[in-house]
């Protein structure tokens, strides 16, 4: 009997595989693509490594000049853009915005 039940169960793992590894992965890549060809100049953004900035300007070849200080910019790769910020830099642990 458990080896007539056999190719069900490789049939779930593989759905299972499917739904919880490779399709979020798909929908962020989707997201992120789209994220990254809907850029312009002035948009707030925020790098997968934290750094908070404006774009300054849309390069080609998939780079990026981001204001992250007055008179400061800085050169990154379109790829390291994590996600757009609502206009407002989260305040500290402890603090509140006011």
């Amino acid at each position: 009997m458990s080896g007539l039940l056999l190719p069900v169960y490789i049939i779930i793992f593989v759905a299972l595989i499917y739904f919880v590894g490779i399709r979020p992965q798909q929908k962020r890549r989707k997201e992120l693509e789209l994220l990254s060809s809907s850029l312009r100049a002035g948009d707030e953004i925020v790098t997968a490594g934290g750094i908070y900035g404006i774009v300054s300007e849309v390069e080609e070849g998939g780079t990026i000049l981001l204001q992250v200080a007055e008179d400061v910019d800085i050169r990154i790769a379109q790829a390291s853009i994590a996600r757009k910020t609502s206009g407002d830099a989260p305040a500290p642990a402890g603090q509140t915005a006011e």
